[in-house]
């Protein structure tokens, strides 16, 4: 149950996490806002490992890494998505990342019920609907935001996979590595594009506090891993797009077709699913 409750608050706090990212990058740069949000969780957890006594990685350190590679890909990708919008269609279709990690379980063993094969179905069908329905004012959800959601899925939901391998030594230590690698990637596209990108570090506005929010769902996600099955602790933690779902209805006003809701509603359902039945 502790488990299951972690993996709840992940979700909550990278929902959080992404609406505030996600409404930044619509006017900056996604380079400029992962400069801002992916160092200040660096200093967090870097602080948090100084006080536990320092990285314990030991020899998953490459699992940390490539985490952390994939992770900033899949990030890159949403910020992508959120920025063109609308997120209340595109959102859901992030949590199919949670695939992933059920998709690994079966490569290891873990073969999932029927049920859970069900809800897989659900939730494909409705992203796919969410996807292709008519929005409100007569118009369609643009092709490449599709694209760069689906990129954000498989790219989040390999690095959960990889979280969870890195995580079982040490799920701090592990965190922080994966968080080093995110942030070495990003200094070095702003490196190549300073002049351009650099200007966007400046007047961050709420991007800390998006970047403080997202280091502390990657913890609660790699400890929830380390005391939870990894397909139920990775789909209940990929519930996020329901409360970026919300706040984009509630702060944005974004409206969706009956249709649209409809396809967001089944994927959810599916994710659901998914974790009643692991």
């Amino acid at each position: 149950m502790t488990a299951l409750l972690l993996a709840l608050l992940a979700s909550a706090a990278w929902g959080t996490s992404d609406f505030i990212g996600g409404r930044a990058t619509r006017g900056r740069h996604v380079v400029g806002v992962l400069g801002i949000t992916r160092p200040t969780g660096l200093v967090i957890v870097g602080v948090l490992v100084l006080i536990g006594g320092g990285p314990v990685v030991g020899e998953r350190w490459v699992a940390a890494m490539c985490s952390g590679a994939s992770l900033i890909g899949g990030m890159w990708c949403l910020y992508r998505a959120l920025a063109i919008g609308p997120m209340s269609v595109l959102a859901p279709i992030f949590a199919t990342g949670a695939i992933v990690p059920v998709i690994w379980g079966v490569i290891s063993g873990e073969a999932p019920n029927a049920y859970t094969f069900a809800g897989l179905a659900v939730a494909a069908a409705g992203s796919v609907l969410a996807a292709r329905a008519p929005s409100t004012d007569g118009g369609r959800v643009e092709p490449r935001g599709v694209a760069y959601a689906l990129g954000a899925a498989l790219g989040i939901g390999v690095g959960l996979v990889l979280t969870d391998l890195a995580a079982e030594q040490d799920a701090l230590s592990a965190v922080f590595v994966a968080r080093a690698t995110e942030v070495v990637i990003v200094i070095s596209l702003l490196a190549v594009r300073w002049r351009t990108w650099g200007p966007q570090l400046r007047s961050p506005g709420l991007l800390p506090l998006a970047g403080a929010i997202d280091i502390s769902a990657s913890l609660l996600f790699a400890v929830a891993s380390r005391s939870g099955l990894l397909p139920v602790v990775s789909v209940l933690s990929s519930l996020y797009p329901v409360i970026t779902v919300l706040l984009a209805r509630a702060l944005l006003d974004e409206r969706m077709s009956r249709a649209q809701a409809g396809g967001a509603a089944l994927t959810l359902l599916g994710v659901a699913v998914v974790a009643a039945s692991g």
